[in-house]
């Protein structure tokens, strides 16, 4: 019974595969902004995020994926500093497999602040926060969508079809804020109050 199940767990994995193709596509994750309202900042809104004790990482799906379904790709890389804090410079990431060459993907951004004894991870420091750390604090910006750079296209330029992640001037990109992670007991507060506004409104 229990291979049965593995064969099948590596069948649907290769169907999905299949389903998406063997393309790929390029993204620079970077955010050059020189609008601060596009970059990434503390709870206040205000402070910008600065140094290696902050990270941003980027998370991707085919075109289309839900949030919950994203994952990362590659590794993290810290906020700058001065001039520049609050933005970032993490490099080209190579998205795989996707249904062709250059195909529009679905991004996020995700950023933490580190803590000592926690897994250096977006996932690591939310659970942490979830779990009463008062320490941790995680954010992340509005999921969008944006055409991949075709690598094997060398006369595809690296702008706008495959350019940064983020820049001052592009409409899909949101700054964002690293704040504390509510409690449980606050969301759960939060989803019980639009559970009763819905209610209000059908009764209406």
């Amino acid at each position: 019974m229990k291979k049965l199940l593995l064969t099948a767990a590596a069948i649907l994995a290769t169907l999905n595969m299949y389903g998406q193709g063997t393309g790929s596509g390029i993204i620079n994750f970077a955010n050059n902004s020189a609008d601060n309202t596009r970059r990434v900042t503390l709870a206040d809104g205000q402070t910008l995020a600065s140094g290696s004790g902050y990270r941003i990482a980027l998370y991707w799906g085919a075109q289309g994926t839900p949030e919950s379904g994203l994952v990362q790709a590659g590794g993290s890389a810290g906020l700058l500093t001065g001039a520049a804090a609050g933005t970032f410079v993490g490099g080209s990431r190579t998205l795989t497999p996707l249904s062709a060459n250059g195909a529009v993907v679905t991004l996020q951004a995700r950023a933490w602040q580190t803590i000592a004894g926690v897994p250096d991870t977006y996932e690591g420091v939310l659970a942490a926060g979830l779990a009463g750390d008062a320490r941790a604090l995680v954010g992340k910006n509005t999921v969008f969508d944006k055409k991949s750079k075709d690598p094997t296209d060398p006369f595809e330029t690296a702008t706008p079809v495959g350019g940064p992640v983020a820049n001052g001037g592009s409409p899909l990109w949101t700054g964002f804020s690293i704040t504390p992670v509510p409690e449980p007991s606050v969301i759960g507060l939060g989803l019980l109050g639009a559970g009763a506004l819905l209610m209000l409104r059908r009764r209406k």
